[in-house]
């Protein structure tokens, strides 16, 4: 078995898919096709970027035209991990899970130990590190990135050059961002409409944020906007008191990656309601930028 040091420096080159993230998106946003070329072990988009970073176009709405509701949908199971005691359970995920967040309360409590044991544990499953970073980006990004994080999430609300920086670490790792909505739940608008992101950016985060439900907000208005932000081109995450009892609501509106968190980890079988979920999606496993091409 690998060691952490050596799992971590082996990321980029044992990865071979996730780094096309954001050129794929790029790809997408421009021609609607992209070529790949191998360097070492590593494979890479050679693609014609767009000068002003990520925006989304028609291009993704023209991609599913005419597919049928069961071609279109492809969903990835995201696992969220929030307490210590949950990184029990990551032997039991790997067969279910596409992605495995170390949350933030996680990622206070064990640091970057927390994705590396993620990475040791579950090797053929990505790791997200849920950082919802709003400042300090490059350094965080070489953190999370550096222990073998495949994803960070940054605020939406942070500044353009937290989100700058961040989007240049993660082209450097050859790893992906996620721009978390959180601060921004409820209203409704979630992102202004010029948003515009760097190319490393792969995902929009509709986020319904734990406090506000557990004070008895039961709003599903975080399902109702993942159509809306499909209408603007962005893949979507959806995340918040997501599980079996949502979980037909949440596949009707068809988000690229489904998080789901206390409904597996906290549940008596969790293996067992992770094995329902997972054969509850369709086409699992898709949902990756690349699988829209």
């Amino acid at each position: 078995m690998r060691t952490s040091l050596e799992v971590a420096g082996l990321w980029q080159i044992s990865t071979t898919r996730h780094m096309t993230v954001g050129r794929a998106l790029s790809s997408r946003r421009t021609r609607c096709r992209a070529t790949s070329s191998r360097v070492g072990r590593v494979e890479i988009a050679a693609v014609k970027a767009p000068t002003a970073g990520w925006q989304p176009s028609q291009c993704r709405n023209r991609a599913i035209t005419g597919l049928k509701q069961s071609e279109r949908t492809a969903l990835l199971l995201q696992v969220a991990f929030d307490k210590p005691e949950h990184l029990a359970l990551l032997p039991q995920m790997k067969a279910f899970a596409d992605i495995i967040e170390i949350g933030t309360p996680l990622l206070k409590r064990l640091g970057l130990s927390a994705i590396t044991t993620a990475r040791e544990l579950c090797p053929g499953v990505k790791v997200l590190a849920d950082t919802k970073t709003v400042d300090g980006g490059q350094f965080e990004a070489d953190m999370v990135f550096g222990a073998g994080a495949a994803f960070m999430t940054v605020l939406s609300c942070a500044s353009s050059a937290t989100h700058e920086a961040v989007g240049k670490r993660a082209a450097a790792f050859g790893a992906t961002v996620i721009v978390d909505t959180i601060t921004e739940s409820g209203k409704a608008e979630l992102l202004p409409l010029n948003a515009v992101f760097p190319e490393s950016f792969g995902y929009i985060a509709i986020h319904s944020p734990t406090d506000a439900r557990l004070a008895g907000n039961t709003s599903t208005s975080h399902i109702d906007a993942v159509r809306k932000m499909h209408d603007r081109g962005f893949l979507v995450s959806l995340a918040g008191g997501i599980g079996p009892d949502t979980l037909e609501a949440v596949i009707a509106v068809e988000p690229e990656i489904l998080v789901v968190g206390s409904a597996i980890t906290e549940s008596a079988s969790p293996k067992e309601v992770a094995r329902w979920i997972r054969d509850r999606l369709p086409n699992p496993g898709r949902g990756w930028p690349w699988d829209r091409r």
